[in-house]
């Protein structure tokens, strides 16, 4: 990726279009790198002679054949949307879980010349306007991947952009992009990068400890005044946000990406509201099925409770692999894009993203 960047002023161009409607595509992989001993990344092809657009930041739903089962996972791009007709590769930089089932599979099996199944772009964590003002791209772990997709985009389109890259890791090994960061850096004059380690070992002199106001305080003493795109796990885009709002920032300049369960309030008023519908209960069919909802349970939580199977592959709202046919009954619905108003109009729903407000009569 480095290698595109040689004359950086010369790739100034119109800022990417903003993102197609999620398609159901086949990819071919065209090349694996390995990026550290279980980091890789992936490039992917799409076959069709319209590969829909994507915005920096998006996402893609993997559909996968592992010993016979159909497994669903929602991988964030790493690669900046190109504007040149014709281009159409992406990329996904993933790191080997050990206890991750899909991870190890596209790390010990996919490999150049396979085909797999995905529907993108997805998610409303994007980044598709020029940016007005300073940004900071946050990040732990693997959440750098749409944070990079962005900074490469930014690269190509506005080198003079004001960013500061915030990357918080274990080891200096689990560091990603660390060589294309410094790349960059010498080519984007307000590019400015910072990286602490929880677990830095000899010989390490950067910043050190899990993020705190004190160490965002260190790497960019002008947070408070930068918009946000942070990507990680839950609690540290929770820490993230809080020292933000503490410094008077403004809440919607903070944008998170967010792959799991959604966060269930645990504020006083809906806590009481809660215990107050403790004994509420809704009947739910889903085909041939049949179970109960609690009050303020979503329809995939309360199926998941009693071992129902409802195909998932964010639950977030994100890749709308969980959408439900409504042919009775009310909900109360909160996605982030998995869904389009078309299909929402036609009785669809996300099970992940919806509440029952009723009893439901639902089919696949």
């Amino acid at each position: 990726m480095a290698d595109d960047l040689d004359d950086i002023d010369a790739l100034e161009a119109p800022f990417p279009d903003t993102p197609d409607a999620p398609m159901d595509r086949i990819l071919e992989c065209v090349a694996v790198r390995c990026e550290s001993p279980d980091v890789k990344t992936f490039v992917l092809r799409d076959t069709a002679r319209d590969a829909p657009r994507f915005a920096a930041g998006q996402s893609m739903l993997l559909t996968l054949d592992i010993d016979g089962e159909r497994v669903d996972r929602t991988f964030s791009i790493a690669s900046a949307p190109s504007t040149v007709a014709g281009d159409k590769a992406l990329e996904l930089t993933l790191k080997r879980q050990p206890a991750g089932r899909v991870t190890r599979w596209l790390h010990d099996e996919l490999s150049p010349g396979m085909h797999v199944r995905s529907r993108y772009p997805l998610g409303v964590f994007r980044l598709d306007a020029m940016p007005q003002g300073p940004l900071a791209l946050v990040s732990a772990g693997s959440g750098a991947s749409p944070l990079m997709s962005m900074l490469r985009t930014l690269a190509r389109h506005a080198p003079k952009q004001d960013v500061a890259w915030f990357h918080a890791a274990r080891r200096v090994e689990d560091i990603l992009f660390a060589d294309e960061i410094a790349t960059l850096q010498a080519r984007m004059p307000k590019l400015q990068a910072s990286v602490t380690l929880s677990l830095p070992g000899p010989g390490w002199f950067g910043l050190r400890g899990r993020v705190s106001r004190r160490l965002i305080a260190a790497a960019m003493p002008d947070f408070f005044t930068r918009e946000v795109y942070c990507c990680g796990p839950t609690s540290f885009m929770d820490d993230v946000r809080r020292i933000h709002a503490a410094d008077g920032a403004r809440h919607a300049r903070f944008h998170v990406e967010h792959f799991g369960a959604p966060t269930v309030s645990t504020s006083p008023a809906d806590r009481a509201a809660s215990d107050a519908d403790t004994d509420t209960r809704f009947d739910v069919t889903l085909g041939d099925k049949h179970f109960t909802a609690r009050a303020g349970e979503t329809v995939l939580m309360a199926a998941s409770r009693q071992q129902v199977v409802i195909s998932c592959g964010c639950a977030s709202g994100i890749c709308g692999t969980c959408k439900l046919h409504k042919r009775s009954g009310a909900v109360e619905m909160h996605h982030q894009g998995g869904l389009s108003p078309h299909d929402e109009a036609k009785g669809f729903i996300l099970a992940c993203s919806s509440r029952p407000l009723s009893d439901l009569v639902l089919d696949f």
